[in-house]
């Protein structure tokens, strides 16, 4: 006879083992949920440090400065920092010079709340302007010589500045055509000196003279950093307290002043129509879109391209690199006065690469360094 057992109590004991697993459950699915969740968050916040290490490393090579970065010595850094607006992250970094033409950007960005940090590094190359100047003096339309103006292709060192050696000397003028020169008081080019006088070039055309390496004129003045429209200019260097005024149109430098706050200043500047100069100084590459009238004492170092006609009377102008006047509508280039055109390697290299812009490199240009 078979006994039966006492199995009151049962379901309480399986309802507490139910209750137990199911607790437990909920409670993995909280612990995970939560887990996914700072996941998330930690995610997002790295998201934000990369971001703003990557636009501060970024920012610094589009907005280069070519006053600051492009004078350091070699090993030397430089800090820097900023803000995201986008993401509320922030960045502070270093640019440190390499060698003469290599620079490391290194960034280091952080999120919103600084609790996640990402750190990129970046090599970045100045890219110089390839311009080859032929002759103290280039043109390819009439040419007009008289008072006591100077015509100089044998390279000189602008005084004060430190340069290297002298290059090979280039011709005092190179022409389409010599029988377009015309002289008043320069009888037999005696105003013209240079290996040779004058270089007759009938190769010379609108490309030859308005594109430099891989850069035509249209990049060209897209690389201006200083952009005036038509008018009369007196161009002179401007502080703002004790530093050098980047801002003000009128200041390209100061050539006279090597030294001074804006002795390391080359400009890119664009004229987008006719100009007149009536002084001072100034320094980098000066292009013209129209005629360039020089009527008082300017003098200028670095390359001069004008797209129209050049003119200097009275006191005229000193133009220290080299001076290429070309145009299909070219009428004349008339040097009168007391003008001086001389060929300087000096002043050429100084200007293109003092403007000189920073570039990262086409290929593994950046790695995280995290």
């Amino acid at each position: 006879m078979h006994s039966v057992r006492n199995e009151r109590g049962i379901a309480l004991a399986v309802a507490i083992f139910a209750l137990v697993v199911i607790g437990a459950l909920v409670a993995g699915s909280f612990f995970f949920g939560m887990q996914e969740q700072r996941v998330g968050r930690n995610s997002i916040r790295l998201q934000q440090a990369f971001a703003a290490a990557e636009e501060g490393a970024t920012l610094k090579v589009a907005g280069w400065n070519t006053v600051v970065y492009n004078n350091m010595a070699i090993g030397d850094t430089l800090p820097f920092s900023g803000t995201v607006a986008a993401n509320g992250g922030w960045y502070r970094g270093s640019v440190r010079r390499l060698n003469n033409a290599l620079y490391l950007v290194r960034s280091e960005g952080f999120s919103r709340d600084s609790t996640s940090r990402q750190q990129v590094g970046m090599l970045v190359r100045l890219r110089p302007l390839e311009i080859s100047v032929k002759a103290a003096l280039e043109t390819q339309g009439e040419l007009k010589l008289g008072g006591s103006s100077d015509i100089d292709g044998h390279d000189t060192h602008p005084a004060g500045w430190a340069c290297g050696a002298y290059a090979a000397d280039r011709a005092g003028v190179r022409i389409k055509d010599s029988t377009l020169i015309s002289t008043a008081g320069c009888s037999g080019f005696s105003c013209v000196d240079g290996v040779p006088k004058i270089d007759q070039d009938p190769t010379i055309d609108d490309s030859t003279l308005t594109t430099f390496g891989d850069v035509p004129w249209v990049d060209l003045i897209g690389l201006a950093n200083k952009v005036i429209g038509p008018g009369t200019y007196k161009a002179e260097p401007s502080l703002t307290g004790t530093q050098c005024n980047l801002t003000d149109p009128k200041n390209w430098g100061s050539p006279l002043s090597p030294a001074g706050p804006c002795g390391n200043y080359f400009p890119v500047v664009y004229a987008t129509g006719d100009i007149t100069v009536n002084g001072v100084q100034g320094q980098g590459i000066l292009l013209v879109d129209g005629n360039l009238s020089v009527q008082g004492g300017f003098e200028f170092y670095g390359p001069v391209i004008v797209r129209g006609a050049l003119s200097t009377a009275g006191t005229g102008g000193h133009f220290n690199g080299g001076v290429i006047a070309a145009n299909v509508d070219l009428d004349q280039s008339s040097v009168l006065g007391d003008a001086i055109v001389s060929f300087s390697s000096c002043a050429i290299a100084r200007a293109v690469n003092g403007a000189a812009s920073g570039a990262k490199l086409k290929e593994r240009s950046w790695v995280n360094l995290n």
